[in-house]
């Protein structure tokens, strides 16, 4: 898994090992959540909570993106789900 803020990679991180991660972004702190296995944007500062609403993810290639605040986090992977065309 990768969280990318402001452009700039700020964790790495299996999803093996239960963590959790605090980003800083343009309007304030995301956190991040890894459990079991998956990542999901606990909380967030933005105003629309799309990448909260989105819930967990854990297959390759799965994002969930907090535009408003700069956050993005990726599961990475050889074999990933989507790709622009089928996403």
């Amino acid at each position: 898994m990768v969280v990318r803020a402001q452009g700039r990679v700020m964790v790495r991180a299996a999803l093996e090992r239960d963590a959790d991660y605090s980003v800083p972004g343009t309007l304030g702190i995301s956190r991040i959540e890894i459990r079991q296995g998956r990542a999901r944007v606990a909380a967030d500062p933005g105003p629309r909570q799309v990448c909260v609403k989105q819930g967990w993810v854990s297959r390759a290639g799965e994002a969930a993106l907090c535009l408003a605040n700069q956050v993005s986090l990726e599961i990475g992977g050889h074999d990933k789900a989507f790709d622009t065309v089928s996403f």
